[in-house]
């Protein structure tokens, strides 16, 4: 006789904790993110990528209030502004070039005309 009293307040705990416990890419995204890899489309004279590479390998970027920003060594190298429309993370820097994302709770990808950058949570 208990446990039909209890059932239904059982499985409304689960489907509460289910629903709290469910991360969307909004909330995914607000933290600290470190470059794991850099790869070329080919667009960029392979001396030059290689220069751009190193120094993207030491960057990391961070997102909160729909803003991020990107540094390397401690210094600013770019900022702007982050949105999710029609559920995907759209990246725009300040000069106004936007860049596609995928986020997981393991990874960040951006996808630029020249490069695609994976980031991992720092």
């Amino acid at each position: 006789m208990k446990l039909k009293t209890l059932l239904p307040l059982l499985i409304l705990a689960l489907a509460v904790s289910f629903a709290s416990c469910k991360k969307g890419p909004e909330k995914l995204i607000v933290k600290t993110w470190k470059v794991t890899s850099v790869m070329s489309k080919g667009t960029v004279n392979d001396s030059i990528f290689q220069v751009l590479k190193a120094d993207l390998m030491k960057a990391e970027m961070a997102f909160k209030d729909n803003k991020y920003t990107m540094t390397s060594d401690g210094n600013v190298i770019e900022s702007g502004t982050y949105t999710f429309k029609n559920g995907k993370l759209v990246v725009k820097t300040e000069k106004g070039m936007n860049m596609d994302a995928v986020v997981t709770k393991d990874n960040l990808t951006l996808d630029t005309p020249d490069f695609m950058t994976t980031l991992q949570p720092k």
